[in-house]
């Protein structure tokens, strides 16, 4: 099993948003996953518009909202990232609750 961010909830969440819309399993070995591989690359494969359905995907899973500047920076373009973006917007989201 690949971990890719030491919180194994995010892990499984991410895993289930990926195999539902895009059928990859982050988890299979076989797979050789590197959370560094451009997700428009040539491991993945996905397109643009894929990008505009993972975004959505993730905000809906983790009810967080990925800021322009995320977006715009080219940050949304990796598992790797993703995560970073992720835990950034829940540590937020908590501090506003507090």
């Amino acid at each position: 099993m690949n971990i890719f961010s030491k919180d194994t909830d995010i892990n499984v969440r991410l895993n289930n948003i990926f195999k539902n819309r895009f059928c990859i399993n982050l988890f299979n070995n076989e797979l050789d996953i590197n959370i560094n591989d451009n997700l428009l690359g040539r491991k993945f494969k996905l397109k643009p518009r894929d990008l505009i359905y993972l975004l959505y995907d993730i905000e809906k899973e983790f009810d967080i909202t990925i800021s322009k500047d995320d977006i715009d920076n080219i940050k949304f373009n990796t598992i790797s990232n993703i995560i970073k973006i992720i835990n950034k917007e829940l540590q937020q989201k908590d501090m506003e609750v507090v």
